[in-house]
């Protein structure tokens, strides 16, 4: 699929400022945002958009605000599985900050909603001069690690219905709604599982009547029990965003 990432949509420092919802950035003070903001352009992504493809050079990094973005690593047979799941608390498009050019991955947009867009060379122009950013990026990038080998640990040892209970508790959190436009297709791809699976599990969640689904469509209901149904993963990755939101304000 090409990238088909929305138009920039400008917006004057004062208003962006005062709707940023991406932590990262919320995080820095004034004078520094400041510096920063005649290079962010909020950019509205759809679903299914696809912002690099695996192998690409980067153009631009996002920071998605109510967007949620998933990174993929696809085998040689076609076949998926997210090895990454970036909203709120982040930036797509750590390669740059780590002094590459190019994305292992293929990242795509899983729940519609908007992002802030900057070019990768305002960014790595940013780490030469080691400004505030290049601090909280660090601190981002210990936690996004430590959600990658948790994910993976979580894949080799809990069951599917857990750990799609765990997924779909971290899309809420990450898109802060309840309603999820998720197709088991999708969520097959992501926790790389067949589709068939993702319907026996949306099933037996569905019948302890912790989520209802329609076509397209998955609502959290009983979010407290969803959380006693999730594997262990997802208060480990809750709590270790949270004590990082936490750092980044001090």
């Amino acid at each position: 699929m090409a990238t088909t990432v929305n138009q920039w949509f400008p917006m004057s420092d004062e208003n962006l400022r005062m709707e940023l919802k991406n932590r990262l950035l919320s995080s820095l003070i004034n004078h520094d945002y400041e510096r920063l903001a005649a290079n962010l352009r909020r950019v509205e992504l759809q679903q299914g958009d696809v912002i690099y493809t695996a192998g690409a050079h980067i153009e631009n990094v996002y920071f998605p605000e109510t967007a949620v973005v998933s990174l993929l690593s696809t085998l040689e047979d076609g076949s998926t599985t997210e090895v990454g799941l970036i909203g709120r608390e982040g930036m797509v498009g750590l390669s740059v900050f780590l002094g590459g050019a190019i994305t292992p991955e293929r990242a795509v947009v899983q729940i519609n909603g908007s992002a802030l867009k900057m070019p990768a060379s305002v960014l790595a122009r940013e780490m030469r001069v080691g400004s505030p950013l290049q601090v909280r990026l660090l601190r981002y990038t210990r936690s996004f690690l430590g959600l990658v080998t948790q994910s993976v640990i979580c894949s080799q040892h809990h069951s599917l219905e857990a750990r799609f209970a765990r997924w779909l508790l971290m899309m809420r959190d990450y898109s802060d709604s309840d309603s999820l436009h998720l197709t088991h297709e999708m969520v097959a791809g992501m926790i790389g599982t067949r589709r068939a699976g993702v319907s026996m599990a949306t099933r037996a969640l569905r019948e302890r009547g912790l989520i209802v689904s329609a076509r397209g469509m998955i609502e959290i209901v009983k979010g407290d029990a969803l959380e006693q149904a999730a594997c262990e993963c997802y208060a480990l990755i809750r709590d270790e965003f949270e004590e990082l939101h936490a750092s980044q304000l001090k």
